[in-house]
């Protein structure tokens, strides 16, 4: 199988995985995010060199694990909003395991540890409150879930079909010397039309201003969520975080642009 062929029908089942899981039922969304938080957390690991990994991957995917099933279950039952002050608890632990370990030194471990926490299973959590009522209630929020992914696939794609088009401007060329400034604008006009036509033929999930409002910052902090992973890798002198999606690379390649903009999603739902 050709790259070409290999990239579509992996990436054709990776969107099906996804999008289907979401739509199925919560249990199997559940068990599909639990996987991305397992492989994720090994991946931001092996981003941040050291020697001996096992234990500290372990050590961490625990940690980054234990956090995401916090919000699952907050998610599940519902608790008071005060139990969500457990979460400043989980910042200090990697000083306690730097504090206890004989093999590695802080640096590495908050490394790993924070990057995995609140780039990997943070923001897979809140997709659970999302799909479980936290925002929007029950239907209204799977469907935004669905939207929030849609729209952070069409800002990739004409992004970059608008950059290969008429692209001559960069813009991070330290990080990733492919994308330009032609081609983000690109992605951010096509993924606000399409959110607007989506929001106003088919959903009504909120007035249209709002809507363009929630494209704005999926393109603004997913395209940041993207250029933050391509740095990890461009410093641990890597093209790809993984291999699990052949011709995708890895879990971080295909979700970092989600990690980075689900938190801010959040945060302007809860605003307005």
């Amino acid at each position: 199988m050709n790259e070409f062929w290999k990239r579509t029908v992996f990436g054709a089942l990776f969107v099906l995985i996804v999008l289907g899981s979401i739509w199925l039922h919560f249990g199997l969304f559940f068990v599909v995010m639990m996987f991305v938080v397992f492989k994720g957390s090994a991946e931001i690991c092996n981003l941040f060199p050291h020697e001996e990994s096992l234990p500290l991957n372990k050590s961490v995917q625990s940690l980054s694990l234990t956090l995401y099933f916090f919000l699952v279950y907050f998610a599940l039952f519902s608790f008071p909003v005060k139990y969500l002050y457990l979460l400043i608890l989980w910042p200090l632990i990697p000083f306690l395991l730097a504090l206890f370990s004989q093999r590695f030194n802080f640096i590495k471990i908050a490394g790993c540890c924070w990057a995995s926490m609140f780039f990997v299973a943070l923001p897979s959590g809140l997709m659970m409150l999302f799909y479980n009522d936290a925002v929007m209630g029950a239907d209204n929020g799977r469907i935004l879930l669905i939207l929030s992914f849609v729209l952070i696939w069409v800002n990739d794609v004409f992004a970059y079909l608008t950059g290969r088009a008429i692209g001559s401007h960069k813009l991070f060329e330290r990080i990733s010397p492919k994308k330009t400034i032609e081609g983000s604008i690109g992605g951010v006009v096509f993924t606000m039309l399409t959110a607007f036509l989506i929001n106003h033929f088919l959903l009504n999930l909120m007035p249209d201003i709002f809507i363009a409002g929630l494209a704005l910052v999926i393109v603004v902090f997913g395209s940041l969520g993207d250029l933050c992973e391509s740095m990890l890798k461009r410093q641990a002198g890597v093209k790809d975080s993984g291999n699990v999606i052949p011709g995708h690379g890895g879990i971080l390649d295909r979700f970092d642009a989600s990690f980075f903009a689900i938190p801010f999603v959040f945060v302007y739902l809860m605003l307005i």
